[in-house]
């Protein structure tokens, strides 16, 4: 399979017969937000340890593995898996032969993750403000953001608010996908 479309027409040929894996959180969402936007039905398989995931990918025992860009780089640099897209608003640095999702034709499937710092919740204003700053010089530094890319992350510094609002977002598409599968009580 060589793009996102040629997976779902394969996995529309095939209903149920492909099977993927996912680590958890973000990249399991992504995987049945897929399969509810592309109106397919694929197999999850579940890993203990995702490190046989990737091979059994590259062995071709696994048809899709859903996680983070770092982990696959060298495998997709190899030739031996075909990274499809990345849920990033922008390409990969790592990889930016990759679509994004809305390049592939999803927009619904653009997720940003999202890592910051987090305090207690009467944490004084004047505290968060001056690590919020700490973090926005340290993000400038080209040292330390050449440092992030070669490790697969990309850094996007901003206040308090932005970072709320894009946790918020992201809770609010995860909660829609959890949802529409969310089996019933019984």
């Amino acid at each position: 399979m060589g793009s996102l479309a040629d997976l779902i027409r394969v996995a529309r040929e095939r209903p149920g017969k492909l099977n993927w894996a996912a680590t958890p959180g973000l990249p399991y969402y992504v995987v049945l937000a897929l399969e509810q936007s592309a109106g397919i039905e694929m197999v999850p398989v579940g890993y203990r340890d995702f490190a046989p995931a990737l091979q059994d990918l590259a062995t071709g025992r696994l048809h899709v593995a859903a996680t983070g860009v770092p982990p696959l780089v060298s495998h997709h640099q190899a030739g031996t898996v075909k990274l499809l897209f990345v849920t990033n608003r922008e390409r990969s640095p790592q990889v930016p032969e990759v679509p994004t999702a809305k390049e592939a034709g999803y927009p619904d499937l653009t997720f940003e993750g999202s890592v910051g710092l987090f305090g207690w919740r009467d944490m004084p204003a004047y505290v968060s403000e001056r690590i919020v700053r700490d973090v926005q010089t340290v993000a400038a530094d080209a040292a330390f953001r050449s440092r992030l890319i070669a490790a697969g992350t990309v850094s996007r510094s901003g206040t308090s608010e932005e970072f709320a609002a894009a946790i918020e977002e992201q809770r609010k598409k995860i909660a829609a996908i959890h949802r529409a599968f969310a089996k019933p009580a019984q």
